[in-house]
């Protein structure tokens, strides 16, 4: 967390070369920086933004950057603390974005201006924090109204950035504000409660202490959602306010989806599909969303949208494939990286074939089920427990993208709940339990090579698809259920009766890797999460479920447990 620094208001001029600090980008145009703009919201509370505009008599677009991470240099970074900080060195940036928002230095020279806003309750912003919410959505129809009318401003608003930059994006559309031409969310939830801090029913309190508790400042109070988990474990109206029903959208929208993030993959697929909107696009990236935020070739893809919608540009955007996915391949250095941008016109995939792989005895999987029952057991409640594995080892080249939903038939003698986490993996021909690694390793430095040259975090090291389930919550709405995303309410516990033997569908979260012969998926079943924290020198790794004992999974005869993967064939490229 970057110290606060006390801001005066006024308008200045940063000359060409300017510099934030030393080592850090310096402009290549002079820019206009309002410093500390005042906007009123609908209920006299008063939040404050910085804006770096073009030095032009010509009206501009604005991007709306939108976080309570702070602003000119004070509040959260955390690349740092990342093993080789990402591959994104101090120079990448100039200093004056958001944590997680776009570069004035970059979106100036290209004719835009970058409005970097504290949300209300943080830094020198008036009122008290809300964490997300509807109130988020209202306070950003406020900012873009006021933003437009400024006299600087085309009238055309857009907005811009990861995770909560994004989530706010999705809220804010909602509203229907008049002078939001198109949205950006690249990377964010749309479901705080099955996306971020409770997925699958299981709470994640330390991570939310952290992200809310821990990198956020204000003068004012804050929401405790921390403390919200703790009363209502349980799915409710409290929970329902925190999720965004993008059915109504109809406005352009470029996402950005990833593998390597485990807080967005899901909602950001959510939001997209159900948009109503025609002009809509989906990427896949196989970096990580900071990172890919600020790859030059991404920032002009980016411009061509915000071109066609904040400026009119007849411009071709429309030509895009509608979806756009990378395809993980993992490897070393010297060895082919991932499918980039393969395009598709749908997502789900259209034609992709769902194949059922049957859990069989030996750690087998296969297509077809074995007539006898059999079972195993893993330890539920230790770091150290190994966990139930099963393998398929491809005979052809295949690719599996999109979700993925294991059925799985459980058991447990111990306790009367259980928190299961399943996930599936990529092995060598040797066997290997690989990694992809979110940096490309031209961005890596010389010597690191391998896997194993990388420190384990999530941000740079991507394991494969996860799925979590609390059996208690196994219940579904069948109406809001699809063949591969059981939607689960969450609103009530039904325990199983130590011994039981119920059946649990959980959805694993989107995937894209692709599998040479000879190659294997391994498919997992524990007592804990089967990856790293995004976070790990902020986040102690321990174990936070209910977990005891020992779970069995049974399979074969009446018991038909099953991973089902989506299968596709790629375009020729």
């Amino acid at each position: 967390m970057n110290p606060y620094k006390k801001q005066t208001p006024g308008t200045k001029k940063l000359p060409t070369g300017w510099t934030f600090a030393e080592g850090r980008r310096p402009l290549r145009e002079e820019i206009t920086f309002d410093e500390v703009v005042e906007i009123p919201l609908r209920d006299g509370v008063k939040i404050y933004c910085d804006v770096f505009r073009p030095v032009t008599d010509i009206k501009v677009p604005a991007i709306l950057a939108i976080s309570p991470y702070g602003k000119n240099g004070h509040g959260f970074r955390i690349f740092d603390n990342i093993p080789f900080r990402l591959g994104l060195p101090e120079s990448a940036t100039s200093g004056l974005e958001k944590f997680e928002g776009p570069d004035p230095a970059e979106w100036c020279p290209r004719g835009y201006a970058i409005v970097n806003v504290d949300i209300r309750g943080t830094w020198d912003s008036e009122g008290d924090l809300y964490i997300e919410g509807s109130q988020f959505g209202l306070d950003g129809y406020d900012t873009v109204e006021f933003i437009a009318s400024q006299p600087w401003c085309n009238g055309a608003v857009s907005m811009c950035g990861n995770s909560w930059l994004a989530t706010e994006q999705w809220a804010t559309a909602i509203e229907k504000p008049p002078a939001l031409k198109c949205i950006a969310p690249w990377e964010g939830f749309t479901d705080m409660y099955r996306d971020l801090i409770c997925r699958g029913g299981v709470p994640k309190a330390t991570f939310t202490s952290f992200i809310f508790n821990k990198t956020i400042r204000g003068r004012n109070s804050r929401e405790d959602v921390s403390g919200a988990l703790d009363k209502w474990p349980l799915f409710n109206e409290y929970w329902e306010d925190k999720v965004y029903d993008t059915s109504d959208l109809t406005l352009p929208i470029y996402a950005l989806g990833s593998y390597s993030s485990g807080n967005h993959g899901s909602g950001t697929v959510r939001g997209w599909n159900r948009a109503a909107s025609k002009d809509k696009w989906i990427r896949f990236h196989p970096t990580q969303e900071w990172f890919d935020l600020y790859t030059p070739r991404y920032i002009d893809d980016l411009q061509r949208f915000f071109d066609r919608y904040l400026k009119g540009i007849d411009n071709g955007w429309e030509k895009t494939p509608k979806v756009r996915v990378s395809i993980l391949t993992y490897g070393n250095r010297f060895e082919p990286g991932p499918k980039w941008d393969v395009p598709f016109s749908d997502y789900p995939i259209p034609d992709t074939k769902y194949s059922k792989l049957y859990l069989r005895d030996s750690g087998k999987l296969a297509t077809s089920p074995q007539a006898n029952e059999g079972s195993t057991s893993h330890q539920s409640d230790n770091y150290q427990a190994k966990p139930s594995e099963f393998v398929l080892t491809f005979d052809k080249a295949t690719s599996i993208v999109g979700h993925s939903k294991a059925e799985l038939w459980m058991s447990c003698k111990d306790k009367d709940d259980m928190d299961v986490y399943v996930s599936i993996r990529k092995l060598s021909k040797s066997g290997e339990v690989l990694e992809h690694v979110n940096v490309p390793w031209k961005k890596l430095p010389e010597g690191v090579n391998t896997q194993h040259d990388v420190p384990m975090a999530q941000t740079i090291k991507y394991t494969g698809p996860t799925g979590i389930l609390r059996a208690s919550h196994r219940a579904q709405v069948p109406e809001r259920s699809t063949p591969m995303l059981p939607y689960h309410p969450h609103d009530k516990e039904e325990k199983v009766p130590p011994g039981d033997i119920v059946k649990l569908e959980i959805s694993l979260w989107p995937m894209g890797i692709h599998f040479e012969a000879g190659e294997g998926l391994l498919f997992r079943v524990q007592g804990f999460v089967d990856t790293s924290s995004d976070f790990p020198s902020h986040i102690d790794k321990k174990l936070e479920n209910l977990n005891e004992g020992q779970h069995t999974i049974h399979f074969g005869g009446k018991y038909d447990s099953t991973i089902i993967v989506p299968i596709v064939a790629l375009p020729a490229q």
